[in-house]
């Protein structure tokens, strides 16, 4: 596979992430990530990606916005983007607060519906005693000088269902918390999906570039993705040995080895 995202691949990626943030100042929206697009001859289709991501905070200003996410995307013929993606962000703007949250939303770019967590009808938690739920505060975070704190998320599409199930797990195995129902979409639960996954840092341009990931570069110290897994349509888990496309410029991305890569850097060089 090419070392790069076509731009129309990056582009769904870049909308919808960017219009959480919104407002009346033009943004600025940098990747650091790696993917994969199914080959266009349906040799290989993946239906979801299990990753365990050390998490972080930062103090930021409304305006700016961090994290590390999986998205899962793809367009149907009008062309309109079709996305569903979890991770953790802080984002003062949406949360008018500067904590670490877990985040997950949908989004379809024909109808012009979507929604953040559980602010409008979409996400369905499953039965259970899971602790969390999407927007919740993630604490305590990472340190770069002590340990470490982990999530471990899934987002994958359940082969009898069609609808887009949503695993995360704190410093544990990520176990299932809800799912979108394939009635969302246009078109992501009926044909082959992108798989995008690292971190990614936006601000409003009157103000300075956040940091990403740890807030420092790769290698040593920097944030990570490991225990990278594909799954098929079947559900079955592939994990993730040898490289793959990225994207990146401000902040760095290192390659994919033995299902892990890193990735970020500091604020205030954008």
């Amino acid at each position: 596979m090419e070392k790069v995202f076509s731009g129309y691949a990056l582009f769904f990626v870049l909308f919808l992430t960017g219009s959480t943030i919104g407002g009346c100042f033009p943004t600025v929206e940098e990747l650091a990530v790696h993917g994969w697009i199914p080959p266009d001859d349906g040799s290989t289709e993946y239906y979801g990606l299990a990753a365990t991501m050390d998490v972080y905070g930062f103090n930021l200003e409304h305006g700016q916005q961090t994290g590390g996410f999986i998205w899962i995307y793809n367009s149907d013929e009008t062309p309109a983007a079709n996305v569903v993606h979890a991770g953790w962000n802080v984002d003062p703007e949406s949360y008018n607060d500067s904590q670490t949250h877990f985040t997950t939303s949908w989004f379809v770019e024909e109808s012009k519906k979507g929604c953040l967590h559980m602010r409008c009808p979409g996400f369905q938690r499953t039965g259970g005693s899971h602790p969390f739920v999407p927007g919740q505060v993630i604490n305590p975070v990472s340190s770069t000088s002590r340990r470490k704190q982990y999530t471990n998320v899934r987002v994958s599409k359940d082969q009898n269902s069609g609808d887009w199930e949503i695993y995360f797990g704190f410093d544990g195995k990520a176990k299932i918390i809800g799912y979108y129902p394939r009635s969302l979409f246009t078109s992501l639960s009926n044909k082959p999906v992108n798989i995008v996954f690292g971190g990614f840092a936006f601000w409003k341009e009157h103000k300075p570039s956040p940091p990403m990931g740890s807030g420092i570069a790769p290698p040593k110290n920097a944030a990570s993705f490991s225990n990278l897994k594909f799954f098929d349509a079947a559900g079955n888990a592939h994990p993730i040995d040898h490289d793959l496309a990225h994207v990146s410029d401000c902040y760095p991305v290192t390659d994919v080895r033995d299902g892990m890569f890193s990735y970020g850097g500091p604020g205030n060089v954008c």
